[in-house]
C-alpha cells in the first residue's frame, strides 16, 4: 500500500468526483486514512502551539480567564 497524505487523498477524491467532496464523503474517506509520520508531527506541533497560546486577554489559560468565560 502506498503512502498518501490527507491532502493527496482529498485531491484524488476531487478528481474522482469531479467536484468538491461533501462533508459526509470526507468523513468516509478519513476512516481509511492512515496518518503519515510527517502528518502526526505537524499535528503534534499544532497542538503544542494551541495549548501554549495565550487568550486574547493575555491569560495563559483561556478557561481560567474571566473575560473569556463571560464573567464580569
Amino acid at each position: 500500500m502506498s503512502e498518501i497524505t490527507w491532502s493527496g487523498r482529498v485531491q484524488n477524491l476531487r478528481k474522482a468526483l469531479g467536484r468538491e467532496p461533501t462533508t459526509a464523503e470526507l468523513l468516509e474517506a478519513v476512516t481509511i486514512h492512515q496518518m503519515l509520520p510527517t502528518e502526526i508531527e505537524a499535528q503534534r506541533q499544532s497542538w503544542i502551539r494551541g495549548m501554549n497560546a495565550r487568550c486574547e486577554h493575555g491569560e495563559i489559560d483561556f478557561e481560567q480567564c474571566p473575560l473569556c468565560r463571560g464573567l464580569p
